[in-house]
């Protein structure tokens, strides 16, 4: 089974049900979702969105085993999800999407919760440069396909295994 967690954005839950959808349509594994609702986890801490913080705590919310997947809600998958999984490589403590848009690297994040320790709610609470991904040493930081998160309106690729609509999902002008 692969553990996806999404951020979710109560202004949006279209983003979030039609990223599910494109997700459930091609995967060949069976999938546990989880929305990271904020008033449902023990961090209060907020950004541009509610989940803009909460998405460091994957880690801890599966108990620091395993490996799971963060993904942001304006995200379409146009692949089965279970080939992200399959390039899993636990000499890391995350994989990432190394664009040249490095404040994009968090917005799909593939964890190796055992690496990932550090990240508990009081840490995330007050940590700063998460999103650049500091949080453990540049060497813990895996690279994955770039295909896997095509930033729509910034990467040329016409095919993708993932569009990150970060303008905007197509929903809304």
């Amino acid at each position: 089974m692969v553990k996806i967690f999404i951020g979710y954005d109560p202004r949006q839950p279209v983003a979030y049900h039609a990223l599910c959808h494109s997700i459930l349509e091609k995967c060949s594994l069976p999938i546990a979702f989880t929305p990271l609702v904020i008033e449902a986890l023990p961090l209060k801490r907020q950004g541009l969105t509610p989940f803009t913080f909460s998405r460091f705590l994957v880690p801890y919310l599966c108990g620091y085993k395993g490996n799971a997947l963060f993904l942001d809600a304006d995200m379409i998958v146009n692949d089965d999800i279970s080939k992200l999984f399959d390039l899993f490589d636990a000499n890391y403590a995350v994989q990432v999407v190394k664009n040249e848009k490095k404040f994009e690297w968090a917005s799909l994040i593939l964890f190796n919760c055992e690496k990932c320790t550090m990240l508990t709610p009081e840490f995330i609470e007050t940590a700063n440069r998460l999103h650049a991904i500091e949080f453990v040493e540049p060497l813990q930081v895996g690279e994955l396909p770039a295909h896997w998160n095509h930033l729509v309106g910034y990467d040329n690729d016409k095919e993708a295994s993932l569009y990150h609509y970060t303008q905007g999902i197509p929903a809304f002008n």
